[in-house]
C-alpha cells in the first residue's frame, strides 16, 4: 500500500479545538444524552497522534478515553470502539486523505462508519460519517 506523502502531511501531534455536529453524530451512533453531553465537554481535551512506525500506521487518541490502533495500511484489523463494540477496520491512504472504514462484527451494536482525515489549510480535518450524518473535527498541529 502506497504511503508516499503521509509523513509530509498528517503525521504529527494534533490538538482538537473545534467540532461540528458531534452531538448529531453521537446520537446517530446510539449514544445516550448524558454520554453525548460528557463527550462534547471532554472533546476539547483530545490529542491525536498519527505516526508511521516500521511501515505501520499508528493512531493514538489521548483524552478522557484513550485509543491506540496500529496496522499496515490496507490491512483489516479488529478493534473495540469507544462504546466497547467489536469492529473491523481498514485504513487506506489515497489522494492525500487517510480513510478509515469501520464495519461492525457479528453481534456488535455499532454502525458502519467512514472517517476521512486530511490536511486543509494547515489544520487536520477529520470527517466522520455514519448513515447520512456527518461530523467534522478540527485539529491544530502541536508538533
Amino acid at each position: 500500500m502506497e504511503v508516499a506523502g503521509i509523513e509530509d502531511t498528517i503525521v504529527g501531534v494534533w490538538a482538537l479545538y473545534r467540532n461540528e455536529n458531534l452531538d448529531g453524530y453521537l446520537k446517530e451512533c446510539g449514544v445516550n444524552f448524558i454520554l453525548r453531553k460528557l463527550a462534547q465537554a471532554a472533546s476539547l481535551y483530545v490529542t491525536m497522534v498519527i505516526s508511521m512506525e516500521d511501515g505501520q500506521l499508528r493512531i493514538q487518541n489521548k483524552g478522557p478515553k484513550n485509543t491506540d490502533h496500529k496496522a499496515p495500511l490496507g490491512t483489516e484489523i479488529f478493534i473495540t470502539d469507544l462504546m466497547h463494540n467489536p469492529m473491523k477496520e481498514v485504513h487506506t491512504w489515497d489522494k492525500n486523505q487517510l480513510v478509515t472504514v469501520s464495519e461492525p462484527t457479528p453481534g456488535s451494536k455499532a454502525l458502519p462508519t467512514r472517517v476521512i482525515r486530511e490536511l486543509v489549510e494547515g489544520q487536520l480535518v477529520m470527517t466522520l460519517i455514519v448513515n447520512d450524518v456527518v461530523c467534522k473535527m478540527f485539529y491544530k498541529r502541536k508538533s
